[in-house]
């Protein structure tokens, strides 16, 4: 299958007891206020994702936020959360989380909070493939061109071997049958990320309204692992009522 990488379990791959997962949430999402806490048949959606990641055999796994609303949610379903200050984006506030935590763990995964059918099968897809250099992994899907028209999904462009050259909310590459939908989770090393989190907006990041573009303006390298990642990534009340029928059935 061109573009995008297949699952590759050639390298070494890291421990998911090397690594935590830190979730960033915020109450000011422009397209669903108050999304972290939407109900999603009785769970919370950022619960939900931390429910969706049990089993992986993390180190461990915490909500980063600024509202206490947010935090304090968590903690009665028994979860870690840690209470940031402002920060520029979801990428800052993890480094800044980890930091408060203590720095643990030799892998940090940013895990969206909109993304409640996360699994631990992510979790071993990122962690199947090292990490070198300032690089990040993340994970991607193949989804038909007529259906990733909608800005609410990123899409992104790779080379053979999964690199990534850009993200954009507009399907591409232009003409293309089928497309990789970005799927929200990241995998970094300290220091890569470190230097996402210190990234600036810049014009191609700020129109696209997408973090990662100023990374690789920045000299980060993303390589997507592509897979049958099944997700909802919950962006719009639309997507809010599938996950609520999805976890309704099952």
């Amino acid at each position: 299958m061109a573009g995008g990488l297949i699952l590759d379990t050639d390298g070494p791959a890291s421990p998911a007891g090397a690594a935590v997962a830190i979730v960033p949430a915020r109450m000011g999402s422009t397209r669903l206020h108050g999304k972290p806490l939407a109900d999603v048949a009785g769970v919370p959606l950022v619960v939900r994702v931390l429910q969706g990641l049990d089993g992986a055999g993390l180190a461990l796994t915490a909500v980063a936020t600024d509202d206490s609303t947010i935090a304090d949610a968590v903690r009665d379903w028994g979860f870690t959360a840690v209470m940031t200050g402002e920060c520029r984006n979801g990428t800052h506030r993890v480094w800044e989380a980890w930091k408060l935590l203590g720095k643990p763990g030799e892998l940090v995964i940013n895990v969206q909070g909109d993304e409640p059918l996360v699994s631990p099968d992510w979790i071993r897809a990122l962690l199947s493939r090292p990490l070198d250099g300032l690089s990040v992994t993340s994970l991607a899907r193949r989804v038909s061109a007529s259906a990733a028209e909608s800005p609410n999904t990123v899409k992104a462009a790779v080379t053979a071997e999964g690199r990534a050259l850009y993200f954009s909310r507009y399907p591409i590459p232009w003409g293309a049958e089928s497309v990789l939908e970005h799927v929200g989770i990241y995998c970094f090393r300290p220091d890569a990320l470190r230097v996402c989190a210190g990234c600036s907006g810049t014009i191609l990041s700020d129109a696209e309204r997408l973090e990662q573009l100023a990374w690789m303006e920045a000299g980060i390298r993303v390589d997507l692992i592509e897979g049958d990642f099944r997700g909802i990534g919950v962006d719009t009340p639309e997507d809010l009522e599938r996950a609520v029928e999805y976890f309704s059935e099952n």
